[in-house]
């Protein structure tokens, strides 16, 4: 147990633990402050008070569910004080451990099993690579206003095949026109959370990652979703959707708000080495008041593809 003297940092035997490599792969920090608690003897505010912006209180409010940790400058700073290393929290080796008095570079605890990617690491030479998350299927749809504001909703019906728990979904969103950074929001997930940890913005474009606990371990499935707001369709109206794992059942529905009639409607199947089919047979567009829906289905898609939904519409009177 750590000395009740100076600021408190976790002990490297609990650093070893099975449980608290889990909760700090996972960033459930509501797990890793009761370990912290029940095998360190931290209090609340033992816990709190060397992390700047960090109390007590708020130590209390996570601990109970009510509150959670998902900004990455905040989770360094509490990997920084309570010297946790980098890599349990899977962030970049902290400065602190790089070199140490002596010059030397400190041992590392025992490695916390990777996330998953889109893209899986590979394997050694001989070995079949592991398989990274694949989509039973994927369900995206936009509803547009008739303005063009559009709110795009995302549901992922995930399947682990591979080795490793699954904690971690990177995405990417952009649109031409937007009124500023594009608006995320997670989507309930029977037994499972799900967090938007936003990585990079541009008035445009948005690069984020759905972090996902507990994790879907080998051969589990789950379900996770987002919507999307603030992009707005023009006068291009198209929307091309990315392939980044094998996806048995891809369905893109599309609701027009306020269009009196569809003057265009195309889709297309592309693959990764640029060839193209057409997708349009796979169309189904009906009418709902002055509401134009357009829904089209593709199966059995592969990373690299890419299949591209393209439509006018003419404007219902005012």
């Amino acid at each position: 147990m750590p000395s009740t003297t100076g600021p408190y940092t976790v002990s490297p035997q609990l650093l070893d633990r099975d449980d608290m490599r889990a909760a700090l792969h996972a960033r459930d920090f509501a797990t890793i402050f009761r370990l912290l608690k029940k095998y360190d003897g931290a209090s609340q505010d033992r816990i709190a008070s060397p992390v700047d912006g960090l109390t007590q209180s708020r130590v209390s409010r996570i601990m109970r569910g009510q509150e959670r940790i998902v900004s990455i400058d905040l989770i360094e700073r509490i990997a920084d004080a309570l010297r946790i290393p980098g890599a349990a929290l899977r962030l970049a080796p902290r400065p602190w451990e790089e070199v140490t008095s002596t010059g030397t570079v400190p041992a590392q605890p025992p490695a916390v099993s990777a996330p998953v990617h889109e893209t899986p690491p590979a394997a050694p030479s001989g070995d079949e690579p592991p398989r990274g998350a694949e989509d039973h299927s994927l369900t995206v749809d936009l509803d547009i206003a008739v303005d063009g504001w559009a709110t795009i909703t995302y549901r992922h019906d995930l399947f682990n095949p591979g080795p490793r728990p699954l904690t971690r979904l990177a995405r990417e969103l952009w649109f031409e026109n937007t009124r500023g950074p594009l608006a995320l929001t997670a989507l309930p997930s029977d037994g499972h959370n799900v967090i938007i940890q936003r990585i990079h913005d541009t008035p445009s474009m948005a690069k984020f990652a759905c972090q996902i606990f507990p994790a879907i371990q080998p051969g589990a499935s789950a379900s996770v979703g987002y919507t999307c707001e603030g992009g707005q369709f023009v006068s291009d109206h198209y929307w091309r959707q990315s392939i980044t794992r094998p996806t048995g059942i891809l369905t893109i529905r599309l609701r027009h708000r306020g269009a009196a009639s569809l003057t265009r409607c195309t889709a297309a199947e592309e693959y990764a080495d640029g060839y193209e089919v057409t997708a349009t047979d796979s169309l189904t567009v009906t009418s709902d008041g002055t509401d134009i829906i357009i829904e089209l289905v593709r199966r059995d898609l592969g990373p690299g593809q890419a299949v591209t939904l393209r439509w006018d519409v003419t404007r219902a009177p005012a």
